[in-house]
């Protein structure tokens, strides 16, 4: 259901915090190697702040998932960097096995999944509700191996920082 999103000025790297918090379970018994790198300027956004931490945990436990998986290099970093254009990007990039070219292209599809036990909405859902902030969302091949999963959310703008709860 697409519900009016309640947006208000959050903290991106709280949000975040608060996401991997949930998400990260299991991340350290698989020995998956956890790197954060915020950027100090990308920090209030105007969002619904449930909606947006179901994007990064949804994210985050797919990299989970995969990384889990095994492989020679089980990282995930997580990066957030200010664009130019009054928007912040978040990046959540594994090291795992990568996506096939078919199925990147339709991976934001509904009922599109890799997972066996997968029902292929998770990234459909991100897609919605990123797009409902104004953002964008993609996914592409990591250098290197793995993927790399990109958002954008709208910085908040001075006069609305009043909104921040």
């Amino acid at each position: 259901a697409r519900g009016e999103s309640e947006r208000r000025v959050e903290s991106l790297p709280k949000l975040i915090e608060d996401a991997g918090t949930l998400a990260l379970i299991g991340a350290r018994e698989n020995e998956i190697t956890v790197s954060f790198d915020l950027d100090p300027r990308a920090d209030l956004v105007l969002a619904d702040r449930v909606q947006i931490q179901q994007v990064l945990v949804n994210l985050i436990r797919n990299a989970i998932d995969v990384l889990s998986e095994g492989g020679p290099r089980r990282e995930l970093d997580i990066t957030t960097r200010m664009l130019g254009n009054n928007m912040v990007e978040v990046t959540v990039a594994d090291t795992g096995s990568g996506i096939a070219p078919q199925v990147m292209t339709q991976l934001f599809q509904p009922f599109v999944t890799t997972k066996s036990k997968g029902m292929g909405l998770g990234l459909s859902i991100c897609r919605t509700i990123v797009e409902a902030h104004g953002g964008k969302i993609s996914a592409n091949p990591r250098a290197g191996g793995g993927t790399v999963f990109r958002f954008t959310l709208r910085v908040a703008k001075r006069e609305e920082h009043s909104l921040a709860q």
